[in-house]
């Protein structure tokens, strides 16, 4: 039974997620992040002589509400749906190495005025087709000793809308954490991105684990932060705000922006649950609720020439995914 005496007022833990996000990495759509399981399975293979070969399926959907571009050009709703088949490899005594390979379809739903002319991202946006995006990835993490370790990866990939072609992305990280006390951890890294018809993106990533007691922990999770209250060893649950976007080329058949590309960026800030089974379940649920802060789209034509820049207004959303284990 979890007393009383132990849950702080959330809206007070809450300030220090501010705070967080006030250093986390602004990465583009192709970064997953630098995965704290990773270090967290790094760190079990000296707990066991054979830890083996483990497979994973994620599964993943999700959709945000209609919300209105900032000018009167339209309104944008999205619906997603994702798979990844991970492996995590024990190289040896010291090191793992994870390997995924993903795929996520995305249905835009963008409804431009009544009546609407020109180039905007509504006239744009309304002709999209099926997004669709399949990447692989490889991470390979090693403890340096009991307090050190590093990361060093890459990944690439295609995101295109219809039957689009050239749209290749590619993706390189590498960074060090450093286990300051039993309570604290802290690390750096540096992203390397590629965007379509643009210059790659290069960025910092901050690492950090904060326990601050039995209950209570916060850290960097992806391009974000997250505050997590462990309710008991099965169910936690938080607040988390992450920077996010997406990719992708442009088909030949758009009227307007043929073979262009498209960039979009948000903010999802959302209230979470993730269930993980007992020590010989194989099964873990996650699902969120909340709001997209930030949104933004640019649209690119085939030079790289920017032709639409909109801002997005506030709008809900909610997903979940599963995770099972082989």
């Amino acid at each position: 039974m979890i007393q009383d005496t132990h849950i702080a007022p959330f809206a007070a833990r809450s300030a220090l997620i501010v705070a967080m996000m006030g250093v986390a990495a602004l990465a583009h759509a192709q970064d997953e992040g630098v995965e704290q399981e990773i270090e967290t399975e790094v760190e079990k293979i000296a707990e066991t002589d054979d830890p083996g070969w483990v497979a994973s399926l994620d599964l993943s959907a999700g959709f945000t509400a209609e919300a209105d571009f900032d000018t009167p050009v339209g309104t944008i709703e999205s619906t997603f749906f994702g798979g990844e088949f991970g492996l995590l490899i024990p190289v040896d005594d010291r090191a793992r190495l994870k390997l995924s390979f993903g795929a996520e379809i995305t249905e835009y739903d963008i409804t431009p005025p009544t009546g609407a002319v020109g180039t905007t991202a509504g006239t744009v946006g309304t002709q999209f087709d099926t997004v669709s995006e399949f990447g692989f990835d490889a991470r390979y993490s090693r403890s340096i000793n009991a307090d050190q370790s590093f990361f060093v990866g890459g990944g690439i990939g295609v995101a295109a809308e219809g039957g689009a072609s050239d749209a290749l992305v590619w993706n390189a990280i590498g960074g060090m954490m450093f286990k300051v006390n039993d309570k604290l951890r802290l690390g750096m890294g540096v992203g390397v991105f590629s965007q379509i018809e643009d210059d790659v993106r290069i960025v910092p990533l901050p690492q950090i684990s904060y326990t601050i007691d039995d209950y209570w922990s916060i850290g960097t999770v992806g391009a974000g932060a997250r505050l997590n209250y462990r309710w008991n060893p099965e169910l936690s649950m938080g607040i988390q705000a992450k920077f996010d976007g997406s990719s992708f080329r442009i088909d030949g058949d758009n009227t307007l922006v043929p073979d262009g590309a498209v960039t979009m960026t948000w903010v999802p800030v959302s209230y979470y649950l993730d269930f993980k089974g007992g020590e010989s379940s194989r099964v873990s649920l996650f699902a969120q609720v909340g709001v997209v802060l930030a949104g933004s789209m640019e649209i690119l034509n085939s030079s790289g020439v920017t032709v639409v820049d909109e801002d997005i207004d506030p709008g809900v959303f909610a997903s979940a995914g599963l995770r099972i284990q082989f």
